[in-house]
Parts: structure tokens; C-alpha cells; sequence
């Protein structure tokens, strides 16, 4: 995306939210401008009049206007600071609103394409260049542009051949800014790249302390951070280098200026074409005026930069996701229980890379209100299934139905919302724990979060803690155990009260008495529910009214328990493995 492009978008859909507010801010850059350039032509009356012509009325009339142009000016430079500085907090929270709301809603395929490190060192680190360049950047431009020619017009007012001796240098000024900047924006861009590999590293060590610690891997991690850090700092530096090369560069351009001026007025005044207050007046706007030549050649390179950083930050805004509502979808009609919930498969096929099947040709049926387990090792496509059924991920080819209708031609809100999942490793965020169960059905109270708890047999261990139900669990639910984490997670499945239910190893971080009271309460609930189980554990599936077994993405037996350990095959050799296992444990 180009320049003109970004900045136009910026324009158009953030900062013309703030209108009101960046009115207000050129108002106060105006008058800035306006008592910069008058504190330069106030020098004229004050030589001329005071020193030259010994005028005692003005001897306190110009240095009250002084006091009061200074005054003026301070409090439109705090205006606009403020507002300015205002209107680009603003602006990024409303981009990270929109960032975030783009990343959340992509498909699984989409989120997986980039590591989750970079994606929030674009929140962060690019979010905060695109602020420095409105905050610095698009309004100091504006600024100082009216600013030099307030001063331009004092200049031009004393003397109008100085003033252009000091303005061919603007082109020069504007050609060593254009040089800088091309550099600049080379090395920010790979800032930005090394920044978000950073991240992922550091990401990725957070999330796996556990094993570091265990495997003394902390020496093997320091050093891999420090070449990461190494790396960024390469190109930081020259971002570094880059920008500070851009104020001296234009302060000697400008000393040129400066001298040849100063020569220049110098002729000038020993002709006597040039009296000293007009001299005195024109070298005040001239000094002045450095100032915003420099902090425009600043603001080059700050823009420079946030026009990088926006340019990914709207890649990011604008990313699609590849699974989303057809356009004349629907909502699932699902009939009331014990009819409606049935689930069919037909013929799918699935790989998360290609010539790599995860489900090759499955077919499964089933029935509403029924109990279906899936089972087999290890990579036979059980968690596909679930992926497939809740549109994480899209079929390659064949059907998948719920009551006769094709997921496909239903909206993903009212699939999922007909859908309870407990996965076998529990998901719970950094909220209290009455908000995390409540993320089953948000507008449940009180009483029917506590009655979920209570089927979940998690009720018991929520009261004893400190604050019950208003406890934090930190971040991951790391200040809860695995067993604690799970029940949570079933409490909330139990609150949605879906009519189909799938539990993937659900009470697998139990231990036994709370096994039993959990599996006595997936009972209740399951009951009149379409449930669909993934087991590892074959003897909590036994009572199932059908068992697939997968192997190597395809269906290679089902039946009963019964049934199938009369075949004498696959799902016979695992159950009897399951139960040496778990005689190997008493």
C-alpha cells in the first residue's frame, strides 16, 4: 500500500472521528504560529522605538505586549498538545479495536499462518510508531509549516532579497531528508520483522518454562534470546543512526544559510539599505525558524516510520477469514429433543497439509440424543472430527450435516451455539472463576452459574478458596490445578446447554472421586443430548450406543462394545492394552 494510500485511509477512517478535536488543535497551532512570528517582529518596535527613537511610552507598552504574546502562546501550544496527543491515543485504540476484531474472527488455517509473538509485536510495538507519527508526525507538520511561514512572512516583511537567500536552502534540506528517510524506512521495516520474532521467542519461552526447567534448557535459551536481541538491535541502531544524522545534516545546510545571510545583511547595512531594527527583526524570525526546518526534518523520519508500521498494521486489519458465513446462510434449525441433534459424515476428506490425510473418505452417523465415542491411537483424525463439525477448519470434500442441513449453508454463530465442547486440556482465562463459567451462557446468573459448578462437582473447591466465585485464576488458570481447571471447563459446557454435546477425554485430569462425580453428572446432562466422545480411556465409553474406531484417518470398525470385542480386532487389542495399563497402576 502506498504513502498517499495509508495516510488517506488514516484520514478517512480514524482521524475524521476526531474531527472536532483536530479543529481545535489548528486553531491552537494557528496561533502558535501566529505569536511565534510576532515574538520575531516585535524586536523591530522595540529597537526602534525604545533604543533609536527613546520613546518612554513604549518602554512599557511593548514589554506588556511581550508578557502577553508569550502567555498566548504557551497556552495554545498546551491546546494543542494535549488534543493532538488526545486525538492519537484515540486513534490507536480504535486501530487495535480493529485489530483485534479482525484476528479474532479468522479461522483457525488463517490464525495458524502466523505466530501469535508477532502478531501482538503488532499491537504493541506498531501501534505505538503509528501514534508517534500522528502525535509528532502528521499534526507537527501542519505546525511547523504554519510556523515557518509566520516567520517566512516577518522575513519577507523586513526584507524580501534576505529572505530568499535563507529559502534556497529548503530544497537541500528537503533532498538530505528524502536520503535519511529512505534508509530510515529500510531498517524500521526490519525493526519491526526482528521485533515480532522477538516476541514469538520470548512467547514461546513463557509458554514452555515448564520445560526448560525440567530439561536445564535455560542456558540454550538465553543464548538463542541474545541472538534475537542481537539481530534487532542491528537494525534499531541504524534506525538510530538515521534519524540522528537528520538534525545535523539540516543545522549545517542552515549555518550555510546563516552565514550567507549574515554576509549579505552585512553589505547591506554599511550601504545603508538596511536599518538595525529591521536587521535585529529578520535574524530573530531567521533563528526561529531553525527550529521548525529541524523538527520538520524530524518529523520526516518519525512519519516514515509510522507509515511502516501502518502499512502492516492495516495487512493485519484486512485480513480475511477463509471460513465464514455463505451469503445466503441461515440459522441451524435443530428440533426439540429427544429428535433433533443427529450428526452425519459423509465421505470426508481432510488435511491440515497436503499429502498429509488427517481424515481420509470418513462416514459416521449419529443418531439424535445418542452416545457416540470415537476412538483409536493416537493421530487417527478423532480431534478432526470435532475441528470439522465446529468449522475450525473446512472439509476438503464430502458432507457434514446436523439434522439434514450442510454446515456449510448455516451461519457459524448458530452452529456453535448449538455446540458444548470440553476439551481434554481445559481453556480458562485470566477472569474470576464465576466469569469463566459464566462464558458458557453470559447473561446466566448467579444462581445457575453455582448450580453449573454444582453438577461439575466444582462448587466444593470454589467456596473454599479465598473470594469463591470473584477469585482470579491467573493467567492460563495457573493459580488452579489441572482437575480444578477441568471441572471449570465442564461447568461452563453444562451452562450452555447445548443439544449436542462433544467431550474430548473430559475427565481426564480427575481424580477418581471427583471422576465419579463428574461422570454422574455428564450423565444427566447427556441425557436426551446428541454427545459425541473422544476416549482414550475405553472403559468410560463402554456404555456408548456406537463406537467408531479410526486409524489413520479412516473408519476401520464400529459397533458396540460388545459387538466389537467379539471382532477381535483393532478396538479389542486396544481395550485390552487399556486394561493391562491400568492393572499395571493398581
Amino acid at each position: 500500500m502506498g504513502d498517499f494510500k495509508i495516510i488517506h485511509r488514516l484520514l478517512r477512517d480514524y482521524m475524521s472521528r476526531q474531527w472536532g478535536k483536530m479543529a481545535f488543535a489548528v486553531l491552537c497551532m494557528l496561533t502558535t504560529a501566529s505569536t511565534t512570528g510576532a515574538l520575531a517582529w516585535l524586536l523591530d518596535p522595540a529597537v526602534k522605538k525604545i533604543f533609536l527613537e527613546k520613546n518612554t511610552e513604549m518602554l512599557l507598552l511593548i514589554p506588556v505586549a511581550l508578557v502577553g504574546v508569550v502567555i498566548l502562546r504557551a497556552l495554545s501550544t498546551f491546546g494543542e498538545q494535549a488534543t493532538i496527543n488526545s486525538v492519537g491515543e484515540r486513534i490507536v485504540a480504535a486501530v487495535q479495536r480493529d485489530m483485534f476484531k479482525s484476528q479474532i474472527q479468522l479461522d483457525l488455517t488463517s490464525l495458524n499462518a502466523e505466530h501469535s509473538g508477532e502478531t501482538v509485536s503488532k499491537f504493541l510495538y506498531d501501534a505505538t510508531l503509528l501514534r508517534g507519527s500522528i502525535t509528532r508526525g502528521v499534526a507537527g507538520l501542519g505546525k511547523e509549516v504554519v510556523t515557518l511561514a509566520a516567520l517566512a512572512a516577518v522575513m519577507i516583511y523586513q526584507d524580501w532579497e534576505l529572505a530568499i537567500i535563507s529559502v534556497v536552502v529548503l530544497p537541500l534540506v528537503a533532498g538530505v531528508t528524502r536520503i535519511i528517510s529512505k534508509s530510515l524506512r529500510k531498517a524500521s521495516v526490519r525493526g519491526m520483522q526482528e521485533t515480532g520474532v522477538l516476541s514469538r521467542a520470548l512467547g514461546e519461552a513463557l509458554a514452555g518454562r515448564r520445560i526448560i526447567k525440567a530439561y536445564n534448557l535455560e542456558a540454550h535459551i538465553v543464548e538463542l534470546a541474545e541472538q534475537q536481541i542481537g539481530r534487532r538491535l542491528r537494525y534499531l541502531l541504524r534506525a538510530v543512526r538515521a534519524r540522528s544524522a537528520a538534525v545535523p545534516a539540516t543545522d549545517m545546510i542552515g549555518g550555510l544559510a546563516g552565514a550567507a545571510t549574515i554576509f549579505f545583511a552585512g553589505y547591506q547595512g554599511l550601504h545603508g539599505e538596511l536599518a538595525i531594527n529591521q536587521f535585529l527583526s529578520f535574524v530573530a524570525a531567521m533563528l526561529l525558524a531553525q527550529q521548525p526546518v529541524r523538527n520538520l526534518t524530524q518529523l520526516w523520519t518519525i512519519s516514515t516510520e509510522g507509515l511502516s508500521a501502518a502499512n502492516r498494521i492495516f495487512a493485519l486489519i484486512d485480513s480475511r477469514p477463509e471460513i465464514r458465513d455463505a451469503p445466503t446462510a441461515r440459522s441451524l434449525n435443530i428440533a426439540a429433543a429427544p429428535a433433533g441433534g443427529t450428526v452425519r459424515f459423509e465421505n470426508v476428506h481432510f488435511a491440515y497439509q497436503t499429502g498429509a490425510p488427517a481424515l481420509d473418505g470418513v462416514t459416521l452417523d449419529v443418531p439424535a440424543g445418542k452416545k457416540v465415542a470415537l476412538v483409536g491411537p493416537s493421530g487417527a483424525g478423532k480431534t478432526t472430527v470435532f475441528n470439522l463439525l465446529l468449522r475450525f477448519y473446512e472439509a476438503d470434500s464430502g458432507l457434514i450435516m446436523i439434522d439434514g442441513q450442510n454446515i456449510r449453508d448455516v451461519t457459524l454463530k448458530s452452529l456453535r451455539d448449538n455446540i458444548a465442547l470440553v476439551t481434554q486440556e481445559p481453556i480458562v482465562f485470566d477472569e474470576t472463576i464465576g466469569r469463566n463459567i459464566s462464558l458458557g451462557r453470559p447473561d446466566a446468573s448467579h444462581a445457575e452459574i453455582v448450580a453449573a459448578a454444582k453438577a461439575a462437582a466444582a462448587d466444593g473447591f470454589i467456596t473454599a478458596i479465598e473470594d469463591g466465585y470473584e477469585a482470579w485464576v491467573g493467567e492460563g488458570g495457573l493459580k488452579l490445578s489441572g482437575g480444578q481447571r477441568q471441572r471449570i471447563a465442564i461447568a461452563r459446557a453444562m451452562l450452555r446447554n447445548a443439544p449436542i454435546l462433544l467431550l474430548d477425554e473430559a475427565t481426564s485430569s480427575l481424580d477418581t472421586e471427583s471422576e465419579r462425580q463428574v461422570q454422574q453428572a455428564l450423565t444427566t446432562l447427556m441425557e436426551g443430548r446428541t454427545t459425541i466422545v473422544i476416549a482414550h480411556r475405553l472403559s468410560t465409553v463402554r456404555d456408548a450406543d456406537m463406537i467408531y474406531v479410526l486409524d489413520r484417518g479412516r473408519v476401520v470398525e464400529h459397533g458396540n462394545h460388545a459387538a466389537l470385542i467379539a471382532q477381535n480386532g483393532l478396538y479389542a487389542r486396544l481395550y485390552q492394552h487399556n486394561l493391562d495399563d491400568q492393572a499395571g497402576t493398581v
